[in-house]
């Protein structure tokens, strides 16, 4: 079964500036690249940290310029070398960290995407209907289904909405978090008014979303009269508790919906997930982090 390229865990720029080669403590004749950021789900956090210098991979020294001799007069990006490999097998780096030289190991895994890339590897068909409202996690193929037909990637990428995109570039900060979405709205007399599509749902009740498992066991765990579904840009839905209750079946049974779930929602808890750390919502803490919470702010390599 395809597993995956693997991904080095960290992100590094180029050390071509002598005076950053000096501010480091690199010695005459050493060469390089500076970490700037590690994947904290990713093997590497912990044995490379921000401001190491890579001075070389599997005994492969590394250019300033970030690139490794291939063969006579070629020269690749030193990251092929890592790619080249499977996953789980070990990868061996000569770190320089404030001036001292150390060796360090980790098996390498692929990139744990927040938003997953390939169907039935690390994206399911998951999704959620609550009063009419149907929930599902952001994902590469589902984009796909939505926004694929016809022209090209760019022309496709062009309609999908700023904030979802915006996610694309976004890394985990959290095992298991994903980003749910509120796909489209089933029309009923008990969600009149709410006319959202695809767009990102940040909080429930007040609490941020760690995935849509957490999603569900809000939900259904839920006393309180109302519910409340926060979306990006502080926009807000409102239903009653016992009107989507009551609701439920008939709005399934009118567009053909066998179950207000799909099976892996049904599953239990993982134990590895820390749902209390989203932490509470706010609409204001949200926007500065760009309308998507506590998501990494870049992509790393992988």
């Amino acid at each position: 079964m395809y597993r995956g390229v693997p991904s080095p865990g960290f992100l590094t720029q180029d050390l071509e500036n002598p005076a950053q080669r000096a501010y480091l403590k690199m010695h005459e004749g050493t060469s390089g690249v500076l970490v700037v950021k590690t994947d904290p789900l990713s093997a590497a956090h912990g044995a490379v940290q921000k401001d190491d210098v890579i001075l070389d991979v599997d005994g492969v020294p590394i250019a300033d310029d970030g690139t490794v001799e291939f063969r006579e007069d070629e020269r690749l990006e030193f990251t092929y070398i890592i790619r080249a490999k499977h996953i789980d097998e070990h990868i061996h780096l000569k770190l320089l960290r404030d001036g001292q030289e150390l060796c360090v190991g980790y098996p390498l895994k692929a990139k744990d995407h927040l938003v997953p890339v390939l169907d039935a590897v690390d994206a399911v068909p998951s999704y959620l209907i609550v009063g009419g409202l149907v929930f599902a996690p952001l994902s590469s193929p589902f984009l796909e289904m939505v926004f694929g037909g016809g022209g090209g990637r760019r022309s496709r990428r062009a309609d999908i909405p700023v904030p979802v995109l915006a996610a694309l570039n976004q890394n985990k900060v959290r095992k298991g978090q994903q980003v749910v979405l509120l796909v489209q709205v089933l029309a009923h007399e008990i969600n009149h008014g709410y006319r959202y599509s695809v767009v990102p749902c940040e909080s429930f009740n007040g609490r941020r979303l760690h995935s849509l498992r957490h999603l569900v066991d809000l939900v259904d765990n839920c006393d309180q009269p109302f519910l409340n579904f926060g979306l990006e840009g502080g926009r807000l839905i409102t239903l009653r508790t016992a009107e989507v209750r009551g609701a439920g079946p008939q709005i399934l049974a009118t567009n053909a919906i066998s179950s207000d779930r799909s099976p892996d929602m049904l599953l239990p808890k993982p134990e590895d997930e820390d749902w209390d750390a989203a932490g509470e919502w706010d609409v204001v803490s949200a926007q500065a982090d760009g309308g998507l919470g506590a998501i990494g702010d870049s992509d790393l390599d992988g």
